[in-house]
């Protein structure tokens, strides 16, 4: 029998942050059918045996590399056959019944292609919940310093993704720390593009599902705290990740056989300028982009 909702998460290194998650899924979700899948990227930290002590309903997969979140979303992506999907980080605490009301709330909404909720930190403080899809004309004004000439673009682009108001609204996307998906929509759009390491991937994907005729909104009724941060991470490599991710997003979103030489000049000079704080990275960067000869439609 097809489940409700598909929970995901992926682990690397996060061992007693997903313990702690997961028991809060079990404490809290209510009065709707779930299954959950921990998708392990080679963490080496005991997991399985700690699942299978404590968890032994969850399914556990060992992608046996470090493929990243999009990737390692996929592995349990390709299997599930629910009528939801909720991909779940590992450092996140529900406070509510955060996944029933995401649930309902898509039952009510057949045009919505994914949702999710408020998220908090620790103190009960709003964190970063949603973001604004950046187009090419961002891109030039931001490379340029050309930004605060146009004062109503500036304000859409300083959205944080506070969700302050508590009011349901649509959003661009929603940030994949809690990003509840209709399976029909992800399997008309696609899964995760693997180029994506970690950064921006939850972006691209959603441009995709807006591209196919769905609506993404955040519903403030379903609470989740987010830790941020608590996974290891290597600065120089994560600011690569970031820039990498950055020019994936413009080429896979915008670019053409046209244009990619545009969005390739812009990302040469805007992380120039950043070159003496970030050689390693920005180095690593423009390899990539000389050797990604793929061109877009």
């Amino acid at each position: 029998m097809k489940r409700s909702v598909s929970i995901i998460l992926v682990n690397y290194k996060t061992g007693e942050l997903t313990k702690q998650c997961i028991q809060s899924l079990y404490d809290k979700v209510r009065d709707v059918d779930f299954e959950i899948y921990v998708v392990d990227n080679n963490s080496n930290d005991n997991i399985e045996i700690m699942l299978q002590e404590n968890f032994p309903d969850v399914k556990f997969i060992q992608s046996g590399e470090n493929k990243g979140f999009g990737a390692g979303n996929n592995v349990a992506l390709k299997l599930v056959d629910s009528k939801y999907v909720f991909l779940l980080n590992t450092d996140t605490v529900l406070i509510n019944n955060a996944v029933k009301i995401l649930f309902d709330f898509m039952e009510q909404n057949p045009d919505l292609g994914a949702c999710g909720g408020n998220l908090y930190d620790e103190h009960n403080q709003h964190v970063h919940s949603y973001g604004v899809h950046y187009n090419l004309k961002d891109l030039f004004l931001k490379t340029f310093f050309l930004r605060y000439l146009f004062p109503k673009n500036e304000k859409r682009l300083n959205d944080r993704g506070l969700n302050k108001e508590n009011q349901t609204k649509s959003v661009d996307f929603i940030t994949g720390a809690d990003l509840m998906i209709r399976k029909e929509a992800l399997d008309k759009a696609g899964l995760f593009d693997e180029r994506f390491f970690m950064y921006a991937e939850e972006a691209e994907l959603q441009y995709r599902i807006k591209k196919a005729g769905y609506k993404i909104f955040i519903n403030p009724e379903a609470k989740i705290i987010h830790l941020h941060d608590k996974s290891p991470k290597k600065r120089e490599n994560m600011y690569f990740e970031f820039l990498k991710s950055k020019y994936l997003y413009f080429k896979l979103c915008y670019g053409t056989a046209q244009n990619i030489w545009f969005i390739k000049l812009l990302m040469y000079i805007s992380s120039f300028q950043k070159i003496f704080m970030h050689k390693e990275a920005i180095t690593n960067l423009f390899n990539f982009i000389a050797s990604d000869k793929d061109i877009p439609c």
